[in-house]
């Protein structure tokens, strides 16, 4: 028995009195895409304008505004980058184009996990900063500044985390499915 087309009607009888018909739904527009897209570039124009607006109000942990604007170059760049074709003919194959692109975005990747440690670093270390200018020492930071930036690395990390628990999940079950070692293969390609 064939597999129905995609986007056709499929019959089913059970037993021998019903005979159902099942329409397949109408496409929907991407919403989610289009939403998040939104969310992203509203986040990442908020970066901007906090790191840009706030560039010298927190002496305590001066690096705080150059993260908020590091991240936003990032996911620019991450978000340019992934949207070009670098495979127009579809061949899968590899090529030297397709490795430095692939090694581009591997730097990419990692540069960003360690900008976003470093974040996590100067954000936490002074948690609970001072949020008064008039202090004698001149060690305090905006409360905007902070504020934001403190909530985008709570964030970033829950992301982060949920992105973690996605590829172990999904790597749990491709070990599951891929079923029990045969006897004449090595454990470790099966895994």
């Amino acid at each position: 028995m064939a597999a129905p087309q995609a986007g056709q009607p499929v019959s089913v009888t059970v037993g021998v009195v019903w005979k159902l018909k099942l329409d397949p739904p109408p496409p929907q527009p991407p919403r989610l895409t289009v939403w998040a897209t939104l969310v992203f570039t509203v986040i990442t124009v908020a970066r901007i304008v906090i790191g840009v607006m706030y560039r010298n109000d927190c002496p305590q942990q001066p690096y705080i505004p150059s993260y908020l604007q590091g991240m936003a170059i990032f996911n620019l760049i991450m978000t340019t980058w992934m949207s070009f074709p670098w495979d127009p003919e579809g061949r899968g194959q590899q090529t030297p184009k397709s490795c430095i692109c692939v090694s581009l975005q591997l730097w990419l990747a990692l540069s960003g996990f360690c900008w976003i440690i470093a974040g996590n670093v100067w954000i936490f270390s002074i948690y609970q900063p001072n949020y008064d200018p008039t202090r004698s020492d001149g060690q305090y930071c905006n409360k905007t500044l902070y504020t934001f930036a403190f909530w985008n690395a709570v964030l970033e990390n829950l992301a982060l985390g949920a992105m973690l628990a996605n590829c172990c999940k999904g790597l749990f079950c491709g070990i599951l499915l891929n079923g029990q070692p045969q006897p004449d293969r090595d454990f470790h390609r099966n895994v």
